[in-house]
């Protein structure tokens, strides 16, 4: 029980990075997606909407529920890759601390941390 308390307590500090990370960005403040957006099946939501707005209302929201509900975490991700790629057009010390939040949850949630 200690050790899943204290993998939640480890991410939820982890999101809160990651929000200052994306806010130091100007990536946080963006449009909240339709429920028609929320709905896609791709990877990411690549289909419906931007990869900030899937961090933010979608990855950010379901760690925030599991958190909420002590439910068991994820055991595997790997989401930075993405954000290197989504985020090409940003500037890159600050691109760089959103992928390093984002490694840091990958590594959190897939035990190599």
């Amino acid at each position: 029980m200690k050790k899943a308390f204290s993998a939640h307590h480890v991410l939820a500090d982890l999101l809160m990075d990651l929000q200052m990370a994306m806010q130091d960005c100007d990536v946080w403040e963006c449009e909240i997606p339709s429920q028609e957006a929320l709905q896609s099946s791709e990877p990411f939501c690549v289909d419906t909407m931007r990869f900030e707005q899937w961090l933010r209302f979608v990855m950010i929201e379901r760690f925030k529920a599991m958190l909420a509900a002590g439910s068991d975490l994820p055991v595997r991700c790997h989401i930075s890759p993405m954000a290197e790629e989504a985020f090409a057009d940003k500037p890159q010390a600050n691109v760089h601390q959103i992928v390093t939040c984002l490694n840091r949850i990958d590594q959190h949630l897939s035990g190599s941390l």
